[in-house]
C-alpha cells in the first residue's frame, strides 16, 4: 500500500522538462585584501602554511574588462585553501544578479581554483529565471592591475593568444609608457598602445619564434609603475626605470605564458596587469 503523504508535501503532475541553454562572456573582479577597495576579508589567517585560510568575497561581476563596465552580478560567497599537498583553492559563490533583465535571479557556482591557472567550475543550481539550473564556468584569468588608481582604464577588446613585441617607454623615475603587438583568437595580428605619456626613451623587446614571457616583475610608487622587468625563456630583458617602491612579481603557471596586458595610465603607466593563456 502507498504511504500517505504528510500535510507539508505536495507533489505535481510528471512534466516533460525544456531547457533553455544560457551563455554569459562575463568579467569576475578580485581585489586581494591588503589593496585598496578589497572586496575579499581575510577571517582565517594562514598559519604556517596556506592550507585552511578562508576569506569572505564580495566580488563584483561586469560586462567587460575595464573597471567602468557595466556591473551586472556580483559573486559572493567564501573561497578556501583546502590543499595541503598543492596550494589549491575551493570557491563557492552565490552570483546574485543586479542588471535589469536577470535582476532577481542567481547561479551557484563551485570549484577548485589551482595556483591561479584557468579551470572550470559547475554550476548547480540557481534562483528565478535560473531554477534547477546546471551547467560549467570556463574561468580565463589576468593577473594584477599593480599600482595606483590614476589615469584611466586600457585593455583590448578579446583575450590575446600570443604576444609578439613589447615597447617600454621611461621617462624620470616612472614607465612612462607601454605598447604591445599580439596575435588574437582568430590569428590576426594586432597592436595595442602606447598607453601613458610620450617619453625620450623607448625598447622594443622582440621576440623570438620559440620565446614566450614566464614573468612579470617590477616596482610601484604611490600611484605609478617605476620599473618593468621581463622574464622569457630564454632570457631576461630590464629592469626599465628605476626599482623603487613596492615590489610585485607575476610568475605565470606552468604550460602558461605571458600574451597581453591591461592597464590604467594618463601622463605615465598608474597600473599594469598580464593576461596569460
Amino acid at each position: 500500500m502507498a504511504a500517505t503523504n504528510p500535510s507539508y508535501y505536495q507533489s505535481g503532475v510528471c512534466q516533460d522538462i525544456r531547457q533553455k541553454e544560457h551563455r554569459f562572456h562575463l568579467y569576475m573582479n578580485q581585489r586581494a585584501h591588503d589593496t585598496p577597495g578589497a572586496n575579499e576579508k581575510l577571517v582565517v589567517p594562514p598559519a604556517g602554511s596556506m592550507w585552511g585560510t578562508i576569506f569572505i568575497d564580495d566580488f563584483t561581476i561586469r560586462d567587460g574588462p575595464a573597471a567602468n563596465a557595466n556591473l551586472v552580478a556580483r559573486a559572493r560567497g567564501m573561497h578556501v585553501a583546502d590543499g595541503i599537498a598543492d596550494s589549491n583553492w575551493l570557491f563557492c559563490h552565490n552570483i546574485i544578479f543586479t542588471d535589469t533583465r536577470f535582476k532577481g535571479s542567481s547561479l551557484m557556482m563551485r570549484g577548485d581554483f589551482i595556483n591561479e591557472d584557468d579551470g572550470e567550475w559547475a554550476i548547480v543550481g540557481g534562483t528565478g529565471e535560473f531554477a534547477y539550473a546546471h551547467g560549467v564556468v570556463t574561468a580565463k584569468t589576468k593577473m594584477g592591475p599593480w599600482g595606483g588608481e590614476g589615469g584611466i582604464p586600457c585593455d583590448i577588446p578579446q583575450p590575446p593568444q600570443s604576444l609578439e613585441t613589447v615597447t617600454i617607454g621611461c621617462y624620470g623615475d616612472a614607465i612612462n609608457s607601454v605598447a604591445f603587438s599580439y596575435t588574437d583568437q582568430a590569428g590576426q595580428k594586432k597592436t595595442a598602445g602606447p598607453w601613458g605619456g610620450d617619453g625620450p626613451l623607448t625598447t622594443t623587446i622582440k621576440l623570438a619564434p620559440s620565446e614566450v614571457i614566464k614573468q612579470v616583475l617590477g616596482t610601484t610608487g604611490d600611484n605609478v609603475v617605476t620599473s618593468l622587468t621581463l622574464v622569457s625563456n630564454l632570457r631576461t630583458y630590464g629592469p626599465f626605470g628605476k626599482p623603487n617602491g613596492t615590489p610585485f612579481s607575476s610568475q605565470v603557471p606552468d604550460g602558461k605564458s605571458v600574451t597581453g596586458f591591461f592597464a590604467r595610465a594618463g601622463a605615465s603607466v598608474n597600473a599594469l596587469g598580464i593576461c596569460y593563456a
